[in-house]
């Protein structure tokens, strides 16, 4: 199970558990979320970003394109149904392209709380991401490792180089993927107790899980009988509680 499984399932227990009014963005430039969750984005915020600087190029520099960019997001990009909101950055082509994509995904995140209750955000794997978002307010920052020694050491560089560069994440949850061995789990707890990081707990292998994703079936749909769907149902439930979110 990796972080976009993940997601999806946490996406899944959310549903159940909350009525509030949910967007969730695939930063990852992957973007393989969507397929994950069985829906179909009309289109990605990088094919609407080219698309517009296109269109502006041939305007006057007068011209508001900051406000043409967010019409077209929402209009184009958009993908809404009775119990989410969805959208893909993707990514564009060429040297640094994704910066921009980066200063466009900021900018909806500052200006989305007045749109949405929640906001759940899957972005791509590594520190890179760490690095170049300091200036996005996120509440809560999931870590999710296997038991090897570059997922431990991936999980202190990210929470490291988060102090180190005062990024806004109020919180890191550490979860840990696949830890069947006893001494592995007592290695999670430490790390968690050197970093300083609430552990959430440990998340079994799941056949059904792996069946699913291989079928490319929506996890949205898992049996509430999957052992791991249990298991990041009652993470949830408790941080629910725990965050008093109704």
């Amino acid at each position: 199970m990796g972080k976009t499984t993940f997601t999806a399932l946490l996406i899944k227990s959310l549903l159940s558990h909350s009525k509030k009014s949910l967007l969730v963005i695939d930063a990852d430039p992957a973007s393989n979320l969507a397929e994950v969750l069985g829906i179909s984005v009309p289109t990605t915020v990088s094919k609407v970003i080219d698309k517009t600087k296109r269109y502006v190029e041939k305007k006057p520099d007068t011209y508001n394109a900051g406000a043409l960019l967010e019409y077209q997001l929402w209009d184009e990009a958009l993908f809404e149904n009775s119990s989410f909101n969805f959208l893909t950055m993707g990514y564009t082509t060429g040297r640094g392209c994704y910066c921009l994509i980066n200063e466009v995904l900021t900018y909806l995140l500052a200006n989305l709380k007045s749109y949405f209750d929640l906001v759940i955000l899957d972005e791509e794997a590594g520190l890179e991401h760490i690095s170049r978002n300091t200036k996005r307010p996120i509440n809560l920052n999931f870590l999710v490792t296997d038991p090897s020694q570059m997922g431990f050491q991936t999980v202190r560089r990210i929470v490291e180089l988060s102090h180190d560069l005062q990024s806004p994440i109020d919180k890191f949850l550490l979860v840990g993927n696949m830890f069947s061995d006893v001494h592995h789990q007592e290695s999670l707890r430490k790390l968690a107790q050197d970093l300083q990081i609430d552990l959430l707990g440990v998340i079994p292998f799941d056949n059904t899980i792996a069946h699913t994703n291989l079928q490319g079936d929506s996890l949205l749909e898992i049996p509430l009988t999957s052992p791991t769907y249990q298991k990041i149902d009652a993470i949830l439930s408790q941080l629910l509680k725990t965050l008093k979110i109704p």
